[in-house]
């Protein structure tokens, strides 16, 4: 015990996050996954985990704006929540899937990509992302260029620990960026964050229809870019909904030490598009904290019985 103390790495009971990862798909008594069927929905009394790589029940679209839902009622982005690995080890993919002009859905176009969220007793962490402004980007933790020894966590974006409870657990991570997954930063960074369960009524509605709500239960996971809240500049904060996955992703910024241009006409721009509507977690993290940027998945596509549907393909 003495040694495990002096790594700072007591191991954590053994909890599978998966649920809260990966979206779920609702099978027949002969475990074949039901087409349009939601997991939340009466009768989907036996869930499958949906896995990269296989037609889908359903797609999680974003919220288009309130003056746009008429022309973009599938919004302007796709996030899929699938089962699959990376490097070898079992991973949440979650994808960024775009239509636009010149994009196409369950296309890999510029600008597509997603976050791979290692899964396993250590807990989660986000060990890759991509999008058409950061390119590909693999996280690093202190441990990178060297073999890891017995107990320490995963390197990367820590997401959260087990086991998972309704108070805030929190710890202070250090990372950073590198190119290449065998690559190491020449720096590592100091960032809180902090996790949380809770419950709450989730906002959906199927695509170009009326909004409406449904019991779920969550992982909120928050992102702090400094070592503390009265150090940090700006936070990213995650929803991980049972059976859904990533549901939604908000951008704070502190005009008081935020790095960001025109603070307070992002807000209010997010504010009026009506993209992400209230719900619970997505309160100010301290007074004079602003919403800046905001995507809500639960624009739900459903598939049809001849007419499956395909995932973004993304890793």
């Amino acid at each position: 015990m003495f040694l495990l103390l002096l790594l700072g790495a007591v191991p954590s009971p053994a909890q599978d996050l998966t649920p809260f990862f990966v979206q779920a798909g609702c099978a027949d008594a002969a475990g074949r996954l039901r087409p349009g069927t939601l997991p939340f929905e009466p009768g989907c009394d036996r869930k499958l985990p949906l896995a990269a790589g296989q037609p889908l029940p359903y797609r999680k679209h974003d919220w288009p704006a309130a003056y746009e839902a008429a022309a973009w009622p599938h919004g302007y982005q796709a996030s899929d929540s699938l089962l699959g690995r990376l490097r070898g080890r079992p991973a949440a993919l979650q994808s960024f899937d775009f239509a636009d002009a010149t994009r196409a859905f369950a296309r890999l176009d510029p600008g597509d990509g997603g976050q791979a969220v290692i899964l396993g007793p250590g807990g989660a962490w986000v060990a890759l992302t991509e999008d058409g402004s950061g390119g590909r980007q693999w996280f690093q933790g202190p441990r990178c260029g060297r073999p890891a020894l017995r107990g320490e966590p995963d390197p990367g974006w820590l997401l959260a620990l087990p086991p998972l409870q309704e108070g805030w657990q929190q710890r202070v991570v250090r990372l950073g960026i590198s190119a290449a997954p065998e690559a190491c930063p020449a720096a590592l960074g100091p960032s809180l964050t902090r996790w949380r369960l809770l419950r709450l009524e989730l906002p959906w509605r199927e695509a170009g229809g009326a909004p409406q709500r449904v019991p779920a239960e969550a992982l909120l996971s928050e992102h702090y870019g400094g070592a503390s809240l009265a150090a940090a500049d700006h936070l990213e904060r995650f929803w991980f909904v049972r059976d859904l996955g990533l549901v939604r992703w908000e951008r704070w910024e502190t005009p008081a030490r935020s790095r960001a241009l025109r603070v307070a006409a992002m807000a209010e721009l997010l504010t009026t598009s009506g993209r992400c509507p209230p719900m619970a977690g997505a309160e100010p993290p301290a007074p004079g904290w602003q919403a800046v940027d905001c995507r809500l998945w639960t624009n739900i596509r459903r598939a049809g019985a001849e007419a499956p549907l395909s995932g973004l393909g993304w890793r």
